[in-house]
């Protein structure tokens, strides 16, 4: 039987609550990043039925289905490169969170956060069930002792919290300071739509 490395044990698990503060983060940077390519989705007739079936099937029938892979791959990259070099991307840093291999404690290699990067576009993309697998993925959490999605299961990695025992209440101050940052996105994302739309 292995035991869990020593830079890995003496590290705080992420709470649940951390790690969605910075998933939000970073897809509301996400949204921000691409949303000038959905302009170019204008000219498509969208009805109810479409939008449902691009949910279940998403790139069926989708004259745009190139576009939408290109930001898969940008968004898939924008997690690989940075969970690659830092073991954080801009929400996780907000947060003071960081992802490390369960096996070494360290950030994990670039082909581990390679397969992280891209289970949550490859679950999405399965035809029918693409968001059933996004919720277990997600829901993993609940279940799993060290406190990992389904995709951390599947990369070996695990995330912990950088300020450890520091944090009070709802997290402390990095946890405040990165919703700050979220509404804040926000509001200039709300700001920008309503000056478009003038």
């Amino acid at each position: 039987m292995t035991t869990a490395p020593q830079a890995l044990t003496t590290r705080t698990l992420a709470a649940r609550r951390h790690r969605f503060a910075a998933y939000l983060i970073d897809g509301l940077i996400c949204f921000v990043a691409v949303s000038p390519v959905y302009p170019l989705f204008e000219d498509v007739e969208v009805s109810d039925e479409s939008v449902l079936i691009s949910y279940l099937n998403p790139y069926a029938g989708n004259p745009n289905w190139p576009i939408e892979v290109a930001i898969t791959v940008l968004l898939a990259a924008y997690f690989w490169v940075q969970h690659a070099l830092w073991g954080q991307t801009l929400g996780k840093r907000l947060c003071r969170l960081k992802v490390v291999s369960s096996a070494t404690g360290e950030p994990p290699s670039l082909r581990h956060a390679g397969i992280r990067a891209l289970i949550y576009p490859v679950m999405m993309s399965v035809p029918y069930i693409g968001i059933l697998l996004n919720l277990v993925d997600m829901l993993w959490i609940f279940g799993d002792s060290k406190r990992r999605c389904l995709h951390d299961v599947i990369a070996k990695t695990v995330v912990v919290d950088l300020s450890g025992s520091n944090r009070k209440g709802l997290g402390g101050s990095g946890f405040l300071f990165g919703l700050g940052v979220v509404i804040a996105l926000f509001a200039a994302l709300v700001l920008i739509s309503v000056l478009v739309a003038l």
